[in-house]
């Protein structure tokens, strides 16, 4: 599963897309590279032209308007392993 990586208008940070049926809103989890103490955050490597490096991923799944969705970042991907963490969060975060 290939997650997009697009700037959250709202958050004014990078955001990791996830497919949603539902047309009028937009559901990904937002990214950072300075987290807080309080949030708990999945740690994934980001590959770049520039090289890779270590972003954190929050564990929380947001639920924008459509509006809110930016510019995708074409060069900026996750690591393989990174989507697999994102993925075992998503079906643990299901089960709830």
């Amino acid at each position: 599963m290939a997650f997009k990586i697009y700037f959250n208008k709202k958050t004014k940070h990078p955001s990791v897309s996830l497919s949603s049926e539902d047309k009028t809103r937009w559901e990904n989890l937002e990214m950072t590279h300075h987290p807080s103490k309080k949030n708990k955050y999945i740690i994934v490597v980001c590959v770049s032209l520039s090289g890779c490096s270590q972003s954190y991923v929050r564990k929380y799944i947001r639920k924008d308007r459509k509006g809110v969705k930016g510019k995708l970042h074409k060069n900026t991907k996750l690591d393989y392993s990174s989507e697999n963490r994102i993925v075992i969060y998503l079906k643990s975060h299901k089960k709830r």
